[in-house]
């Protein structure tokens, strides 16, 4: 028997994006309208008008780190170690 072998695809369209961050699609394009996310705009050959949006789940995923917020705790303790 054949073994299934589930493709996790690396680029996502706006609601791949969305799902992915678990966000709404509207928020998604609020994110980008500021360039506050990172995202690749696709102008396909014999297109006019807005690009398709693509965006990178490795992208996404350092965006996510970033906006990490770290306990007090750890903010503490790191200023303890450098002084």
């Amino acid at each position: 028997m054949a073994e299934i072998v589930a493709i996790k695809p690396r680029y996502l369209d706006i609601k791949g994006a969305g799902l992915y961050l678990s966000i709404s699609i509207y928020s998604v394009y609020r994110l980008v309208e500021r360039r506050a996310i990172p995202f690749t705009p696709l102008y396909p050959s014999g297109t006019r008008g807005k690009p398709s949006l693509r965006f990178d789940t490795e992208a996404l995923d350092a965006w996510m780190r970033k906006q990490m917020v770290r306990p007090v705790a750890d903010q503490i303790k790191s200023c303890a170690q450098m002084g």
